[in-house]
């Protein structure tokens, strides 16, 4: 149960850094590439407890 619970701390403070990144830097160029690499990494972190059943 704690696993879980890590996991889902790990993942809500990522959001919350991203909502945070995403306020400070203003719109233009740097906003689109920001936004990929780290919904890319969002992606990561959701994919990684996958890992374990492919392992």
């Amino acid at each position: 149960m704690d696993t879980i619970r890590d996991y889902v701390e790990k993942v809500v403070i990522y959001v919350l850094l991203t909502s945070y990144v995403s306020v400070i830097f203003p719109d233009g160029s740097y906003k689109k590439y920001i936004r990929f690499i780290t919904g890319a990494v969002l992606v990561a972190i959701v994919m990684k407890p996958l890992e374990v059943f492919f392992t």
